[in-house]
């Protein structure tokens, strides 16, 4: 596949989602964020993700952004891309700078440019088909202004988010009829059964739109990104401003309420799963070995930590034989 030119990525890795710490730690000995963790398909779900938009653009079209805690990790398995521009969000902002922070700086660099927002810590055992379908979406931003990626067919018990698509636009292009953010498992189970499609948390949109959605509803904490990536702010004082009134904003699902013209791409055959729970990655490991390469991975970590002691085992003797 061709790059994409004028497509930007904006890969978000800053999450410290622990759900998974107890699979992560019997794998590695280390209770990390999900995103920076080998547990199946090769390297971490970070560098899966930027392997995954490598075929789409270059790696200096990439903006990872991570909390500070985690950059010299981040760094360490980024750096076959030197290209990537890895920004690490202080910790005292929280999480309500995530988004704002990467779509400011590629807002500044190429302001005409199309970009993809994509979670860092979803498993895609089939990402072609996900990258044919952002593609598909990216030049199809006539249609619609902001377009979401649904993973049809992939209804798993910790899905929570989802869209109801409505009417055809054009290609493979659909209206948005509905969003559904917490869905209760029985209400997922109805909402798969009628067509929707689980919220792969993937959008496609130009950026200066995003950008617009962004400074329309946080003026100010746009104003310091601004002057941050123009040169007229240290990231310490931009971040003091911005902060303000934001640390616990959820700044990705504002901009999509915010957005009246949404529209979805189905993603079939993508097998994406956001591996919410253990029991999610095991049931997810459809690939032949896959589940057996991680069970040994795990048994390998516990023997060499002394957890386990495998003997060999002896034939329990009846005392009726004993004493025959």
């Amino acid at each position: 596949m061709s790059k994409s030119e004028n497509l930007y990525a904006i890969i978000l890795a800053s999450g410290e989602d622990h759900r998974l710490k107890s699979l992560t730690h019997a794998v590695s000995g280390e209770e990390t964020p999900k995103q920076f963790a080998s547990i199946a398909g090769g390297g971490s779900l970070l560098q899966q993700t930027v392997v995954r938009y490598a075929s789409l653009l270059p790696p200096e079209r990439m903006v990872v952004v991570v909390a500070s805690a985690h950059e010299a990790v981040a760094c360490t398995q980024l750096r076959e891309w030197p290209g990537i521009d890895i920004i690490a969000r202080p910790a005292a902002c929280g999480a309500g700078l995530d988004l704002l922070l990467p779509l400011g700086r590629v807002f500044s660099r190429a302001p005409d440019a199309r970009v993809v927002v994509t979670p860092a810590d979803h498993y895609v055992p089939h990402p072609e088909a996900l990258v044919d379908a952002v593609l598909a979406a990216s030049r199809a931003l006539n249609q619609a202004a902001v377009i979401l990626a649904g993973a049809a067919g992939g209804h798993r018990k910790g899905n929570r988010a989802w869209i109801v698509p409505g009417r055809p636009l054009g290609g493979r292009i659909l209206s948005v009829a509905g969003l559904v953010d917490r869905a209760s498992p029985l209400q997922a189970a109805q909402l798969a059964a009628a067509g929707a499609l689980a919220n792969a948390s993937t959008i496609v949109a130009r950026v200066e739109h995003l950008w617009y959605l962004a400074a329309r509803q946080f003026p100010m904490q746009a104003e310091a990104v601004a002057s941050l990536w123009a040169g007229k702010l240290t990231i310490a004082s931009a971040v003091a401003t911005a902060c303000l009134d934001m640390t616990t904003v959820e700044l990705y699902g504002s901009l999509l309420r915010g957005a009246s013209d949404l529209a979805v791409v189905p993603v079939h055959g993508s097998g994406w799963t956001e591996w919410t729970c253990a029991e999610d990655v095991m049931d997810s490991l459809q690939e032949p070995g896959e589940l057996d390469l991680l069970l040994s991975r795990i048994l390998a970590r516990q023997r060499a930590s002394g957890r386990i002691e495998l003997r060999p085992r002896v034939p329990t003797v009846s005392r009726h034989a004993t004493a025959a």
